[in-house]
């Protein structure tokens, strides 16, 4: 039993690396969008600048949206890369709940 609880916890930890693909997680809310980048006021009170680009992905629960669809206000959680000192979004998913 004990090995078998070995094993399992061993296969799980590369899978939750793997998962997160090396991705920063940005959570808060929108403090200002332009067609380039979001600035969100985070969770921990700091103001965090990501880039987007043309190949981000724009969420609202599962439906795909435009960055059209995100204001200011917006809860969101960005799951980007960092490149040259930037993060780079490769999804942007808005929060579904009212404010």
């Amino acid at each position: 039993m004990k090995r078998l609880l070995l094993s399992l916890s061993l296969l799980a930890s590369p899978m939750a690396a793997l998962a997160h693909g090396g991705l920063t997680h940005v959570m808060g809310t929108v403090a200002a969008i332009s067609p380039t980048e979001v600035d969100v006021n985070t969770t921990d009170g700091k103001l965090a600048k990501v880039v987007t680009e043309g190949s981000t992905k724009w969420m609202k629960g599962p439906s795909s949206i435009t960055e059209a669809g995100v204001h200011t206000g917006d809860r969101v959680v960005i799951h980007a890369k960092p490149v040259n000192g930037k993060l780079v979004a490769v999804e942007v998913a808005v929060g579904t709940a009212s404010h």
